[in-house]
């Protein structure tokens, strides 16, 4: 028995690309929105680790539920990468 009829879906699937593009204006300001909250967690975990010497886990917290679990683990990795190089003395 076939439950699934492969042209509703593929019509279903049509729809459902074309309801995804309608609220965008571009891309280009999702890219610079995007970019920003990866300077903000940057400019956040500088200054906690500048004030406690480390970054504390509620501030990580914060940053991953409002920025996204990637975008926050990787501006702490930037963070740290920069400052084992020697650009933070």
């Amino acid at each position: 028995m076939r439950i699934f009829n492969r042209k509703s879906n593929e019509s279903r699937r049509i729809y459902d690309d074309s309801r995804f593009d309608e609220g965008k204006t571009s891309t280009k300001d999702d890219l610079s929105r995007s970019e920003q909250g990866a300077l903000d967690c940057e400019e956040a975990i500088m200054k906690d680790k500048e004030r406690f010497g480390r970054v504390r886990n509620s501030l990580m917290k914060h940053l991953r539920a409002r920025y996204g679990d990637e975008v926050a683990k990787r501006a702490q990795w930037r963070v740290n990468r920069r400052r084992t190089e020697g650009y933070f003395k």
